[in-house]
């Protein structure tokens, strides 16, 4: 029984998955035969590939038909691990620009400015992997769209198994993660074997006609299909090794590598000072209702990036508020938001983003019933990839972000943005007063120093009959005790306040502005149980590329970090599941969240009236 039980399991997995990936096969366009004028494009080829005159010229052509600022050339004689990676992992950027844009990293053809925006010159020669990451760059500043398209003419560069851990790294896939999952229903394949060899053979007939029922028919046409397809028990461990024994670096590794050198100086200067020193002393009253009545919630240390240092959130009886106690000094916020969100953490912080399409639309369409914006501001806005999304709600609405990182001038030459304001919001609410009449604060109080300070300055820049959107993590949702430090949103060192909604409603109250609408459950994001999984991860076996680790990188250390990221793996698999299921389910019933909104009119006005600044 337990034999035709996995033998159904596998052979299920196996077709649905092949019929996923083949959807994607399927859905890629093929450019159109013969050689058609186009408007003058840049061209970045990667090492090893031809790019025909005719080819080009039609890409060209193509792009001008649609509309496209990029077009990402797929050749269609890709190899075949080539071509599985590219269904499992290809992302053309979608209406808002927030997409991942992952092609195979074999020809970019550019409009003229893209590169210009994004401050990037047209490189002579480049790798794969560095194509791939260009592409996921370029495909930010695009002012229209982006496209993945099948060129038949274009020949693929021979596949390198040695470089295979450097693309994977390039389309920011954690390589032994997307190892562990392939080896997966290899493992189970092989316990088959010994219940049922049977079926097993059933099981393997169908694991090799996989990549047939992938690729047959469709535009792709992988040059090795049926050597990597017949033999596949024996291609797929050969392709496993060669990946996981690679040690080529793209020069986006080695830029990376040295940016982490070069940052190691300054990480061994401050903390050859001690980190105590970024601490404030210790309050004895709530900041938020002046109780003395304070307890301990927990201590935790930076479980993200594991920058040295303990941390302690307290907890106020009288009014519920939970926060940072001793603080952290103004020295301290700066050491420890180093390099998350830009600098060494900016791919990071990208790829985490770009992930929360779903949360930024569901925050927009919040005002939907009440009102339609002309001008909004986001504060905190970082890259704007909120505003990015948002536009697809209020195509209209003239969106602005403001922000002390460089990002959000970025953000203004991605086109996310009309106007950048970086600085402190408390330091320009005198020169943007009257300006906006949407002002939004997303997972930005909980950051901030003090919180009463943004609220008087955001109601004093809103017109009568503004609005103010906010969204916070939820401190009183009930798995947050469960999970203990672990918890994201508790996230320490740099969330110093966590609000209950209760507090933040009497607040807006308080300043002149009527609470409209909130969302609790329905504001819930679904991801509990797998970053708590993958901090406690983190913690066990961390990163020693990072320059404040202080550990020590050796042979074993590495194979140590290996095993243990490929025994979390089902962990977090379980983790994404329960966040799919478990999680939803506990919000629906008690009516909240891990985060909730909340959407506040400024009295005086329906409607609000707002003065445009002068160009």
């Amino acid at each position: 029984m337990t034999g035709i039980a996995l033998a159904a399991l596998l052979i299920a997995g196996f077709l649905l998955n092949g019929l996923r990936l083949r959807g994607r096969a399927a859905a890629l366009p093929v450019l159109p035969s013969g050689d058609s004028p186009g408007v003058p494009l840049r061209a970045v080829v990667a090492e090893g590939v031809a790019l025909d005159e005719a080819t080009r010229r039609t890409a060209a052509a193509y792009a001008a038909q649609r509309g496209d600022d990029i077009v990402d050339l797929v050749p269609r004689n890709l190899p075949v691990t080539a071509a599985r990676d590219l269904v499992r992992h290809m992302s053309p950027l979608d209406g808002n620009g927030l997409g991942k844009g992952l092609g195979p990293g074999s020809a970019l053809l550019i409009v003229p400015g893209v590169l210009d925006r994004a401050e990037l010159k047209e490189p002579p020669a480049i790798s794969t992997p560095d194509l791939i990451t260009l592409a996921r760059r370029l495909k930010h500043y695009v002012r229209d769209r982006s496209g993945l398209v099948v060129a038949p003419t274009l020949h693929a560069a021979p596949d390198d198994l040695s470089r295979r851990r450097a693309r994977l790294r390039a389309a920011g896939t954690i390589p032994p993660i997307d190892q562990t999952l392939a080896l997966v229903p290899y493992a189970l394949l092989v316990a088959e074997a010994f219940v049922s060899w049977p079926l097993a053979l059933v099981c393997l007939a169908v694991y090799c006609l996989q990549p047939y029922l992938i690729f047959a028919g469709t535009a792709l046409r992988p040059r090795d299909l049926h050597l990597a397809a017949l033999l596949r028990p024996v291609y797929e461990p050969y392709v496993w090794v060669r990946t996981m024994t690679g040690r080529w670096l793209s020069e986006t590794d080695r830029d990376a590598t040295l940016a982490r050198e070069g940052a190691r100086g300054y990480y061994d200067r401050e903390l050859d000072k001690g980190v105590e020193r970024f601490l404030e002393p210790r309050r004895k009253t709530c900041p938020w209702c002046g109780s003395g009545g304070l307890s301990v919630r927990l201590r935790s240390q930076d479980l993200v990036y594991r920058k040295p240092g303990t941390f302690t959130l307290e907890h106020c009886g009288s009014c519920g508020h939970v926060f940072q106690n001793p603080r952290l000094t103004p020295e301290g916020l700066d050491f420890y938001y180093r390099d998350f969100y830009d600098g060494i953490g900016a791919a990071s912080a990208e790829t985490v983003f770009t992930a929360s399409s779903h949360d930024y639309l569901a925050r927009a369409r919040m005002l939907e019933p009440v009102a339609t914006p002309k001008r909004w501001l986001d504060v905190g806005s970082g890259h704007a990839h909120f505003c990015a999304a948002a536009r697809q709600v209020w195509p209209d609405t003239v969106f602005d972000g403001l922000d002390q990182g460089a990002g959000i001038e970025e953000a203004a030459r991605r086109g996310w943005i009309a106007h950048a304001h970086r600085g402190s919001f408390l330091d320009l609410a005198g020169e943007i007063q009257g300006v906006y009449d949407v002002v939004s604060m997303h997972h930005y109080l909980e950051h901030t120093r003090d919180p009463d300070l943004e609220l008087d300055a955001a109601a004093r820049i809103l017109p009568p009959g503004g609005h103010l959107l906010i969204e916070l993590p939820d401190p009183e949702w009930r798995l947050g005790r469960l999970f203990g430090k672990y918890w994201m949103p508790w996230f320490q060192p740099q969330h110093q306040h966590m609000m209950p909604i209760g507090n933040v409603k009497q607040a807006l109250s308080d300043r002149g502005l009527t609470v409209i609408a909130e969302e609790r459950a329905t504001a819930h994001q679904r991801n509990d149980f797998v970053t708590a999984a993958y901090l406690w991860f983190n913690g066990v076996a961390p990163d020693p590329t990072l320059p404040w680790s202080g550990i020590r990188r050796t042979a074993a250390q590495r194979i140590w970090r290996g095993v243990v990221w490929t025994v979390g793996v089902p962990v977090l698999l379980l983790g994404l599941l329960l966040d799919r299921t478990a999680s939803p389910v506990v919000a629906r019933r008690t009516g909240t969240g891990n985060a909730f909104r909340v959407l506040a009119r400024k009295d005086g006005g329906t409607e609000a009236q707002f003065v445009l600044p002068a160009d």
